[in-house]
């Protein structure tokens, strides 16, 4: 008795893992069809507006750009495995990852200075986000930083989906940095590539001069480090290596 126990302690262990590999993997692709899918999007909106959209929500003002508000949700995000009430809706939900997270890429708002849209109740306008979603995205950076990022050309991310890694444990300088590991990005071209974003083992909390120190593939394997409060924006989500400033 005790050795059927013991096997079938085994095969359910087996069977355990290789449900959730594969569970994984298809999140990944769903992540991967989403993100394709946000990409279109912005390349549509910019072709029927003739300026880009600062924000989500922006694009899912007309199902021409997003029809399908769970394309803005990686299956992969904690608010669907636990859902609140009105979750699944186009409703904005604070505990969607995106929703946490993406207004903490912006610089204080002392060192922004003129509001891009003309006035600062247009520029809240623009780039609030009245939708829950779960990706990282550059659309409300200010335009001196969306310019810099475009000089990557079609490479540069216009999404990106940090949810397949691991949370560091500890206090972060900003929330994104708590996450290292795979990271899907889409670029500009409607290509999505994987990349590792890896940390130091102390850069989970702030350095000295709250520097957060990030690793990041340039040039094939070869790894740069750079403090990320340096530059402002976490380029490494975007961008393989740090643009040069924008003239």
């Amino acid at each position: 008795m005790l050795t059927v126990v013991a096997i079938v302690a085994v095969l359910a262990t087996l069977l355990a893992s290789t449900l959730g590999a594969a569970r994984q993997r298809s999140q990944q692709v769903v992540c991967r069809n989403n993100l394709r899918q946000i990409a279109l999007a912005t390349e549509i909106y910019h072709d029927d507006t003739g300026r880009r959209a600062r924000s989500y929500t922006r694009l899912a003002t007309r199902p021409s750009w997003i029809a399908n508000p769970r394309t803005l949700h990686c299956p992969a995000d904690p608010a669907l495995q636990r859902p609140e009430s009105g979750a699944t809706t186009n409703r904005v939900q604070p505990s969607f990852w995106g929703n946490r997270v993406n207004g903490t890429q912006e610089p204080a708002m002392t060192r922004i200075g003129n509001p891009e849209e003309g006035s600062w109740d247009a520029e809240i306008r623009e780039t609030t986000e009245t939708v829950s979603f779960s990706y990282l995205h550059p659309l409300g950076w200010r335009r001196d930083a969306w310019q810099r990022l475009l000089q990557g050309g079609n490479q540069s991310g216009i999404s990106a989906c940090e949810l397949h890694g691991m949370r560091i444990p500890g206090p972060a300088k900003r929330p994104f940095a708590q996450y290292e590991g795979q990271t899907l990005r889409v670029q500009c071209d409607g290509a999505v590539v994987s990349r590792r974003i890896f940390r130091t083992p102390s850069s989970s909390e702030p350095g000295p001069n709250g520097d957060t120190v990030v690793t990041f593939p340039v040039q094939g394997d070869t790894p740069v480090s750079i403090a990320a409060n340096e530059e402002d924006y976490p380029w490494e989500f975007y961008i393989d290596g740090l643009p040069a400033p924008a003239r």
